[in-house]
Protein backbone atom coordinates (compact mmCIF):
# COMPACT_ATOMS: atom_id res chain seq x y z
CA UNK A 1 0.00 0.00 0.00
CA UNK A 2 1.31 3.15 -1.15
CA UNK A 3 1.31 6.40 1.36
CA UNK A 4 -2.42 7.44 -0.06
CA UNK A 5 -3.24 4.24 1.17
CA UNK A 6 -5.94 2.64 -1.48
CA UNK A 7 -6.91 6.33 -3.11
CA UNK A 8 -6.65 6.04 -6.75
CA UNK A 9 -5.59 9.04 -9.08
CA UNK A 10 -7.32 8.69 -12.30
CA UNK A 11 -7.26 11.75 -14.89
CA UNK A 12 -7.74 15.28 -14.05
CA UNK A 13 -10.75 17.60 -13.39
CA UNK A 14 -9.12 20.61 -15.25
CA UNK A 15 -8.14 18.23 -18.14
CA UNK A 16 -11.69 16.60 -18.17
CA UNK A 17 -13.21 20.38 -18.40
CA UNK A 18 -10.84 21.22 -21.01
CA UNK A 19 -11.47 18.70 -23.32
CA UNK A 20 -15.04 18.64 -22.54
CA UNK A 21 -15.57 21.95 -23.63
CA UNK A 22 -13.26 22.51 -26.18
CA UNK A 23 -14.54 19.78 -27.80
CA UNK A 24 -18.00 20.41 -27.56
CA UNK A 25 -17.31 23.74 -28.60
CA UNK A 26 -15.25 22.49 -31.90
CA UNK A 27 -17.79 19.50 -32.92
CA UNK A 28 -20.80 22.18 -32.32
CA UNK A 29 -18.86 24.86 -34.74
CA UNK A 30 -17.97 22.08 -36.90
CA UNK A 31 -21.44 21.34 -37.37
CA UNK A 32 -22.78 24.74 -37.82
CA UNK A 33 -19.89 25.64 -40.29
CA UNK A 34 -21.26 22.44 -42.33
CA UNK A 35 -24.82 23.55 -42.10
CA UNK A 36 -23.78 26.81 -42.94
CA UNK A 37 -21.67 25.91 -45.76
CA UNK A 38 -24.59 23.25 -47.13
CA UNK A 39 -26.97 26.31 -46.54
CA UNK A 40 -24.88 29.21 -48.07
CA UNK A 41 -23.85 26.93 -51.13
CA UNK A 42 -27.51 26.35 -51.68
CA UNK A 43 -29.04 30.04 -51.56
CA UNK A 44 -26.20 29.95 -53.93
CA UNK A 45 -27.53 28.02 -56.45
CA UNK A 46 -30.67 29.08 -56.16
CA UNK A 47 -29.56 33.02 -56.55
CA UNK A 48 -27.18 31.89 -59.31
CA UNK A 49 -30.41 30.07 -61.59
CA UNK A 50 -32.30 32.85 -60.63
CA UNK A 51 -29.81 35.25 -62.44
CA UNK A 52 -29.64 32.64 -65.36
CA UNK A 53 -33.84 32.29 -65.96
CA UNK A 54 -33.79 36.07 -65.45
CA UNK A 55 -31.66 36.56 -68.25
CA UNK A 56 -32.93 34.19 -70.44
CA UNK A 57 -36.29 35.78 -70.22
CA UNK A 58 -34.89 39.49 -70.60
CA UNK A 59 -33.53 37.94 -73.92
CA UNK A 60 -36.44 35.89 -75.01
CA UNK A 61 -38.31 39.53 -74.90
CA UNK A 62 -35.97 41.69 -76.37
CA UNK A 63 -36.03 39.16 -79.92
CA UNK A 64 -37.20 40.79 -82.64
CA UNK A 65 -36.86 41.68 -86.43
CA UNK A 66 -33.51 43.39 -85.57
CA UNK A 67 -31.90 40.70 -84.30
CA UNK A 68 -29.11 40.08 -87.17
CA UNK A 69 -28.03 43.06 -86.52
CA UNK A 70 -26.89 42.87 -83.21
CA UNK A 71 -23.07 42.71 -83.04
CA UNK A 72 -21.54 41.22 -79.80
CA UNK A 73 -17.94 40.11 -81.65
CA UNK A 74 -16.56 42.93 -80.01
CA UNK A 75 -18.67 43.25 -76.66
CA UNK A 76 -16.65 44.97 -73.70
CA UNK A 77 -15.84 42.56 -70.73
CA UNK A 78 -17.07 44.23 -68.06
CA UNK A 79 -16.18 41.69 -65.19
CA UNK A 80 -13.81 38.99 -64.43
CA UNK A 81 -16.85 36.79 -64.42
CA UNK A 82 -18.41 37.56 -67.63
CA UNK A 83 -16.01 35.15 -69.48
CA UNK A 84 -17.78 32.73 -67.24
CA UNK A 85 -21.30 33.73 -68.32
CA UNK A 86 -22.27 32.82 -72.05
CA UNK A 87 -25.93 32.69 -74.53
CA UNK A 88 -27.00 31.36 -77.47
CA UNK A 89 -30.03 32.47 -79.46
CA UNK A 90 -31.50 29.55 -82.07
CA UNK A 91 -34.33 30.04 -84.27
CA UNK A 92 -36.35 26.73 -84.53
CA UNK A 93 -34.02 25.48 -81.86
CA UNK A 94 -31.45 24.39 -84.68
CA UNK A 95 -30.14 27.16 -86.23
CA UNK A 96 -27.45 29.95 -84.04
CA UNK A 97 -28.80 33.30 -84.82
CA UNK A 98 -27.11 35.08 -81.45
CA UNK A 99 -24.55 34.17 -79.43
CA UNK A 100 -22.19 35.48 -76.75
CA UNK A 101 -18.07 36.07 -77.33
CA UNK A 102 -17.48 33.00 -75.11
CA UNK A 103 -20.07 30.57 -76.40
CA UNK A 104 -19.45 27.25 -77.93
CA UNK A 105 -20.88 26.86 -81.62
CA UNK A 106 -23.04 23.84 -80.15
CA UNK A 107 -25.61 23.96 -78.07
CA UNK A 108 -25.51 24.68 -74.48
CA UNK A 109 -28.22 22.22 -73.79
CA UNK A 110 -29.92 20.11 -75.44
CA UNK A 111 -32.71 20.43 -73.02
CA UNK A 112 -35.44 23.13 -74.28
CA UNK A 113 -36.77 24.52 -71.10
CA UNK A 114 -36.02 25.02 -67.67
CA UNK A 115 -32.33 24.36 -65.58
CA UNK A 116 -30.07 21.41 -66.69
CA UNK A 117 -26.25 20.42 -66.33
CA UNK A 118 -24.49 20.03 -69.37
CA UNK A 119 -20.77 19.52 -71.17
CA UNK A 120 -19.71 21.11 -74.03
CA UNK A 121 -16.26 20.52 -75.75
CA UNK A 122 -15.54 19.40 -72.13
CA UNK A 123 -16.36 22.33 -70.08
CA UNK A 124 -19.29 22.26 -67.91
CA UNK A 125 -22.18 24.44 -67.75
CA UNK A 126 -25.28 24.74 -65.99
CA UNK A 127 -28.18 25.91 -68.23
CA UNK A 128 -30.95 27.90 -68.16
CA UNK A 129 -33.01 27.27 -71.84
CA UNK A 130 -36.52 29.28 -72.45
CA UNK A 131 -38.30 30.16 -75.59
CA UNK A 132 -39.55 33.68 -76.73
CA UNK A 133 -43.84 34.04 -76.51
CA UNK A 134 -44.08 32.89 -80.53
CA UNK A 135 -41.75 29.83 -79.71
CA UNK A 136 -39.68 31.38 -83.13
CA UNK A 137 -36.42 31.82 -80.84
CA UNK A 138 -34.86 29.14 -78.16
CA UNK A 139 -32.69 31.47 -75.72
CA UNK A 140 -30.29 29.50 -73.32
CA UNK A 141 -28.04 31.26 -70.95
CA UNK A 142 -25.41 29.56 -69.51
CA UNK A 143 -22.45 30.03 -66.68
CA UNK A 144 -19.19 27.78 -66.31
CA UNK A 145 -19.45 25.34 -63.47
CA UNK A 146 -16.33 26.01 -62.41
CA UNK A 147 -17.09 29.46 -61.63
CA UNK A 148 -20.19 28.98 -59.99
CA UNK A 149 -17.76 26.75 -57.84
CA UNK A 150 -14.56 29.33 -57.04
CA UNK A 151 -17.12 31.65 -56.17
CA UNK A 152 -19.14 29.73 -53.52
CA UNK A 153 -15.59 28.51 -52.33
CA UNK A 154 -14.79 32.04 -52.11
CA UNK A 155 -17.53 33.02 -50.05
CA UNK A 156 -17.69 30.09 -47.84
CA UNK A 157 -13.96 30.78 -46.98
CA UNK A 158 -14.83 34.35 -45.87
CA UNK A 159 -17.59 32.67 -44.04
CA UNK A 160 -15.30 30.19 -42.10
CA UNK A 161 -11.87 32.71 -41.50
CA UNK A 162 -13.67 34.13 -38.47
CA UNK A 163 -14.92 30.76 -37.58
CA UNK A 164 -10.54 29.63 -37.60
CA UNK A 165 -9.85 32.67 -35.66
CA UNK A 166 -12.71 32.78 -32.98
CA UNK A 167 -12.10 28.85 -31.96
CA UNK A 168 -8.79 29.75 -30.97
CA UNK A 169 -9.31 32.52 -28.76
CA UNK A 170 -12.41 31.04 -27.43
CA UNK A 171 -10.35 27.75 -26.70
CA UNK A 172 -8.07 30.34 -24.68
CA UNK A 173 -11.31 31.88 -22.56
CA UNK A 174 -12.24 28.72 -21.82
CA UNK A 175 -8.77 27.31 -20.46
CA UNK A 176 -8.45 30.79 -18.83
CA UNK A 177 -12.01 30.19 -17.37
CA UNK A 178 -11.18 26.90 -16.27
CA UNK A 179 -8.07 27.40 -14.51
CA UNK A 180 -10.19 30.89 -12.40
CA UNK A 181 -12.87 28.31 -11.19
CA UNK A 182 -10.38 25.64 -9.87
CA UNK A 183 -7.80 28.47 -8.12
CA UNK A 184 -10.15 27.96 -5.21
CA UNK A 185 -9.94 23.71 -4.96
CA UNK A 186 -6.00 24.37 -5.70
CA UNK A 187 -5.68 27.28 -2.82
CA UNK A 188 -7.42 24.75 -0.59
CA UNK A 189 -4.76 21.90 -1.37
CA UNK A 190 -2.05 24.07 -1.16
CA UNK A 191 -3.33 25.53 2.22
CA UNK A 192 -3.44 21.26 3.31
CA UNK A 193 -0.21 20.69 2.13
CA UNK A 194 1.50 23.89 3.64
CA UNK A 195 -0.36 22.22 6.91
CA UNK A 196 1.70 20.88 10.10
CA UNK A 197 -0.20 17.42 10.92
CA UNK A 198 -1.05 18.89 14.51
CA UNK A 199 -2.71 22.05 12.93
CA UNK A 200 -6.14 20.81 12.85
CA UNK A 201 -7.55 24.14 12.65
CA UNK A 202 -10.98 24.58 10.49
CA UNK A 203 -10.79 26.21 6.95
CA UNK A 204 -11.06 29.41 6.07
CA UNK A 205 -11.95 32.09 3.33
CA UNK A 206 -14.38 31.99 0.51
CA UNK A 207 -15.07 28.91 -1.81
CA UNK A 208 -17.82 28.51 -4.49
CA UNK A 209 -20.78 27.33 -4.16
CA UNK A 210 -20.13 23.81 -5.58
CA UNK A 211 -17.18 22.97 -3.26
CA UNK A 212 -18.74 24.39 -0.22
CA UNK A 213 -20.49 21.34 1.10
CA UNK A 214 -17.27 19.33 0.45
CA UNK A 215 -15.12 21.94 2.47
CA UNK A 216 -17.84 21.84 5.48
CA UNK A 217 -17.50 18.19 5.44
CA UNK A 218 -13.46 18.61 5.49
CA UNK A 219 -14.01 20.93 8.70
CA UNK A 220 -16.63 18.64 10.34
CA UNK A 221 -14.05 15.85 9.64
CA UNK A 222 -10.72 18.11 10.72
CA UNK A 223 -12.92 19.16 14.21
CA UNK A 224 -13.96 15.83 14.81
CA UNK A 225 -10.07 14.45 14.29
CA UNK A 226 -9.16 17.26 16.64
CA UNK A 227 -11.68 16.22 19.28
CA UNK A 228 -10.43 12.59 18.60
CA UNK A 229 -6.54 13.33 19.42
CA UNK A 230 -7.40 15.61 22.44
CA UNK A 231 -9.38 13.04 23.77
CA UNK A 232 -6.68 10.63 23.03
CA UNK A 233 -4.15 12.71 24.86
CA UNK A 234 -6.22 13.16 27.42
CA UNK A 235 -7.05 9.05 27.79
CA UNK A 236 -3.52 8.65 27.64
CA UNK A 237 -2.40 11.09 29.92
CA UNK A 238 -5.06 10.15 32.55
CA UNK A 239 -3.78 6.40 32.09
CA UNK A 240 -0.26 6.52 32.08
CA UNK A 241 -1.15 9.06 35.97
CA UNK A 242 -3.68 6.26 36.94
CA UNK A 243 -1.16 3.24 35.72
CA UNK A 244 1.44 4.70 37.85
CA UNK A 245 -0.05 4.49 41.12
CA UNK A 246 -0.80 0.50 41.11
CA UNK A 247 2.82 0.01 39.41
CA UNK A 248 4.36 2.04 42.22
CA UNK A 249 2.26 0.18 44.99
CA UNK A 250 3.51 -3.28 43.01
CA UNK A 251 7.60 -2.43 43.16
CA UNK A 252 7.72 -0.96 46.99
CA UNK A 253 5.66 -4.04 47.75
CA UNK A 254 8.06 -6.72 46.09
CA UNK A 255 11.09 -4.21 47.56
CA UNK A 256 9.56 -4.87 50.80
CA UNK A 257 9.34 -8.74 50.28
CA UNK A 258 12.66 -8.86 49.39
CA UNK A 259 14.30 -7.17 52.04
CA UNK A 260 12.06 -8.99 55.17
CA UNK A 261 13.09 -9.84 57.94
CA UNK A 262 10.64 -12.67 58.72
CA UNK A 263 7.96 -15.07 56.85
CA UNK A 264 5.00 -12.96 58.43
CA UNK A 265 6.13 -9.20 56.94
CA UNK A 266 7.12 -11.09 53.50
CA UNK A 267 3.58 -12.68 53.06
CA UNK A 268 1.94 -9.55 54.12
CA UNK A 269 3.76 -7.79 50.98
CA UNK A 270 3.35 -10.00 49.01
CA UNK A 271 -0.34 -10.11 49.06
CA UNK A 272 -0.07 -6.22 48.94
CA UNK A 273 1.85 -6.82 46.01
CA UNK A 274 -0.42 -8.66 44.09
CA UNK A 275 -3.88 -6.80 45.53
CA UNK A 276 -1.69 -3.77 43.44
CA UNK A 277 -1.23 -6.44 40.43
CA UNK A 278 -4.52 -6.64 40.75
CA UNK A 279 -5.82 -3.21 39.95
CA UNK A 280 -3.03 -3.23 37.39
CA UNK A 281 -4.92 -5.82 35.59
CA UNK A 282 -8.44 -4.64 36.39
CA UNK A 283 -7.41 -0.80 35.23
CA UNK A 284 -5.36 -2.19 31.53
CA UNK A 285 -8.61 -4.35 30.84
CA UNK A 286 -10.72 -1.64 31.65
CA UNK A 287 -8.86 0.53 29.42
CA UNK A 288 -8.51 -1.82 26.60
CA UNK A 289 -12.55 -1.81 27.09
CA UNK A 290 -12.99 2.10 26.70
CA UNK A 291 -10.90 1.97 23.40
CA UNK A 292 -13.19 -0.69 21.88
CA UNK A 293 -15.79 1.74 22.59
CA UNK A 294 -14.33 4.40 21.16
CA UNK A 295 -13.97 3.21 17.58
CA UNK A 296 -18.24 1.93 17.44
CA UNK A 297 -17.13 -1.78 16.85
CA UNK A 298 -20.28 -2.85 18.18
CA UNK A 299 -22.63 -1.83 15.68
CA UNK A 300 -22.46 -4.94 13.13
CA UNK A 301 -23.28 -6.77 16.07
CA UNK A 302 -27.03 -5.43 17.68
CA UNK A 303 -29.41 -7.36 18.59
CA UNK A 304 -32.67 -8.26 20.78
CA UNK A 305 -31.40 -9.10 24.03
CA UNK A 306 -32.99 -10.06 27.52
CA UNK A 307 -31.79 -7.12 29.98
CA UNK A 308 -33.45 -8.80 32.66
CA UNK A 309 -31.48 -12.54 32.12
CA UNK A 310 -28.23 -10.53 31.39
CA UNK A 311 -28.89 -8.66 34.65
CA UNK A 312 -29.27 -12.47 36.13
CA UNK A 313 -26.03 -13.58 34.90
CA UNK A 314 -24.18 -10.52 36.06
CA UNK A 315 -25.01 -10.89 39.51
CA UNK A 316 -24.34 -14.40 39.18
CA UNK A 317 -21.11 -13.87 38.20
CA UNK A 318 -20.51 -11.41 41.18
CA UNK A 319 -21.81 -14.17 43.98
CA UNK A 320 -18.08 -14.98 44.92
CA UNK A 321 -17.33 -11.42 45.62
CA UNK A 322 -20.82 -10.84 47.21
CA UNK A 323 -20.05 -13.85 49.40
CA UNK A 324 -16.35 -12.43 50.38
CA UNK A 325 -17.82 -9.34 51.74
CA UNK A 326 -20.91 -10.87 53.31
CA UNK A 327 -23.05 -8.76 50.65
CA UNK A 328 -26.43 -9.59 49.66
CA UNK A 329 -27.76 -9.69 45.41
CA UNK A 330 -31.01 -9.01 44.64
CA UNK A 331 -32.78 -9.04 41.42
CA UNK A 332 -36.35 -8.12 41.09
CA UNK A 333 -38.97 -8.08 37.34
CA UNK A 334 -40.04 -10.26 35.31
CA UNK A 335 -37.78 -11.87 32.13
CA UNK A 336 -38.98 -10.66 28.82
CA UNK A 337 -37.47 -7.00 28.96
CA UNK A 338 -36.13 -7.14 25.00
CA UNK A 339 -33.77 -3.96 23.99
CA UNK A 340 -31.65 -3.92 20.81
CA UNK A 341 -27.97 -4.09 21.52
CA UNK A 342 -24.86 -5.57 22.33
CA UNK A 343 -25.09 -8.40 24.41
CA UNK A 344 -21.37 -7.86 25.27
CA UNK A 345 -21.30 -4.38 25.63
CA UNK A 346 -24.46 -4.38 28.02
CA UNK A 347 -22.92 -7.44 30.26
CA UNK A 348 -20.06 -5.33 30.28
CA UNK A 349 -22.34 -2.46 31.94
CA UNK A 350 -23.64 -4.59 34.55
CA UNK A 351 -20.74 -5.81 35.64
CA UNK A 352 -19.12 -2.43 36.13
CA UNK A 353 -22.08 -1.02 37.62
CA UNK A 354 -22.59 -4.62 40.16
CA UNK A 355 -18.80 -4.14 40.73
CA UNK A 356 -18.93 -0.36 41.92
CA UNK A 357 -21.61 -1.44 44.03
CA UNK A 358 -20.02 -4.52 45.57
CA UNK A 359 -16.39 -1.90 45.99
CA UNK A 360 -18.72 0.63 47.90
CA UNK A 361 -21.14 -1.26 50.12
CA UNK A 362 -20.12 -1.94 53.48
CA UNK A 363 -20.58 -5.75 54.82
CA UNK A 364 -24.25 -7.08 55.99
CA UNK A 365 -25.62 -4.84 53.03
CA UNK A 366 -27.70 -5.44 49.56
CA UNK A 367 -27.00 -4.82 46.19
CA UNK A 368 -30.07 -4.78 44.07
CA UNK A 369 -31.15 -4.70 40.67
CA UNK A 370 -34.32 -3.96 39.23
CA UNK A 371 -35.29 -3.95 35.93
CA UNK A 372 -38.84 -3.46 34.59
CA UNK A 373 -41.12 -1.40 31.68
CA UNK A 374 -41.76 1.83 32.32
CA UNK A 375 -44.04 4.19 29.73
CA UNK A 376 -42.23 2.98 26.84
CA UNK A 377 -38.87 2.09 28.10
CA UNK A 378 -36.88 -0.17 30.00
CA UNK A 379 -35.58 1.25 33.49
CA UNK A 380 -32.58 -0.74 34.84
CA UNK A 381 -31.64 0.57 38.17
CA UNK A 382 -28.95 -1.01 40.14
CA UNK A 383 -29.02 0.02 44.16
CA UNK A 384 -26.43 -0.10 46.43
CA UNK A 385 -26.09 0.87 50.29
CA UNK A 386 -22.75 2.71 50.33
CA UNK A 387 -21.83 6.06 51.13
CA UNK A 388 -23.52 7.64 47.92
CA UNK A 389 -22.44 10.79 45.66
CA UNK A 390 -22.92 14.34 46.74
CA UNK A 391 -25.59 15.99 43.93
CA UNK A 392 -22.67 18.24 43.21
CA UNK A 393 -20.12 15.33 42.38
CA UNK A 394 -22.21 12.94 40.39
CA UNK A 395 -21.46 14.65 36.73
CA UNK A 396 -17.98 14.63 37.49
CA UNK A 397 -18.43 10.61 38.76
CA UNK A 398 -19.36 9.91 35.08
CA UNK A 399 -16.07 10.64 33.81
CA UNK A 400 -12.76 8.94 32.72
CA UNK A 401 -10.62 8.68 35.92
CA UNK A 402 -13.05 10.59 38.62
CA UNK A 403 -13.30 8.91 42.12
CA UNK A 404 -15.05 10.04 45.05
CA UNK A 405 -13.37 12.40 47.15
CA UNK A 406 -11.95 10.57 50.65
CA UNK A 407 -13.40 6.59 48.59
CA UNK A 408 -12.18 4.36 50.72
CA UNK A 409 -12.65 1.56 48.16
CA UNK A 410 -9.86 1.63 45.28
CA UNK A 411 -10.47 1.69 42.00
CA UNK A 412 -9.58 3.05 38.23
CA UNK A 413 -12.16 5.60 37.89
CA UNK A 414 -13.27 4.05 34.93
CA UNK A 415 -16.31 1.71 35.75
CA UNK A 416 -18.72 4.50 35.13
CA UNK A 417 -17.08 5.74 32.54
CA UNK A 418 -17.16 3.16 30.87
CA UNK A 419 -21.16 2.58 31.75
CA UNK A 420 -21.52 6.44 30.68
CA UNK A 421 -20.20 5.40 27.31
CA UNK A 422 -21.67 1.75 26.76
CA UNK A 423 -25.40 4.03 27.22
CA UNK A 424 -24.66 6.53 24.66
CA UNK A 425 -23.77 4.20 22.42
CA UNK A 426 -27.06 2.59 22.81
CA UNK A 427 -28.71 6.18 23.09
CA UNK A 428 -30.19 5.55 26.49
CA UNK A 429 -30.24 7.89 29.22
CA UNK A 430 -28.27 7.78 32.21
CA UNK A 431 -28.25 9.44 35.77
CA UNK A 432 -27.30 9.47 39.42
CA UNK A 433 -29.89 9.19 42.76
CA UNK A 434 -29.93 8.59 46.08
CA UNK A 435 -30.65 5.23 47.43
CA UNK A 436 -34.00 4.49 49.62
CA UNK A 437 -34.19 6.75 52.74
CA UNK A 438 -30.77 8.72 51.25
CA UNK A 439 -28.36 5.78 51.69
CA UNK A 440 -26.68 4.44 48.89
CA UNK A 441 -27.03 5.33 45.02
CA UNK A 442 -29.03 4.17 42.52
CA UNK A 443 -27.39 3.98 38.98
CA UNK A 444 -30.86 4.39 36.76
CA UNK A 445 -30.88 3.97 33.34
CA UNK A 446 -34.08 4.06 30.55
CA UNK A 447 -33.57 1.99 27.16
CA UNK A 448 -36.23 2.08 24.45
CA UNK A 449 -37.77 -0.87 24.30
CA UNK A 450 -37.99 -3.55 21.78
CA UNK A 451 -41.43 -4.80 20.21
CA UNK A 452 -41.88 -8.12 20.68
CA UNK A 453 -42.99 -10.93 18.04
CA UNK A 454 -45.98 -12.79 18.06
Amino acid sequence: MNQQGQLSVRGSVRRRLLLTLLGGVALVWLAAAAVTAWETRAEMQELLDAHLAQSAALLAAQIGDEIDEVELEHAETLHKYARNVAFQVWEDGDTLLLHSPDAPAARLSPTEEGFSDAVVNGRSWRVFSHWDDKREYLVQVGEATVARDHLENEVLEKLVQPLLVALPLLGLLVWFGVGSALRPIDRIGAALARRDPQYLAPLEGEVPKEIAPMVQRLNGLLQRVQSSLEGERRFTSDAAHELRTPLAALKTQLQVAQGAGDNGERDQAIAKAIAAGDRATRLVEQLLTLARLEHDAWQSQAETVDLHRLAAQALADAAPAAAGKNIRLSLEGESGQMITGHAGLLAILLRNLVDNALRYSPPQTEVLINVRPAAGEILLEVQDQGPGIPAAEREDALRRFRRLDGAEASGSGLGLSIVTRIVQLHKAQIELADGAEGHGLVVRIRFAQTSQSP
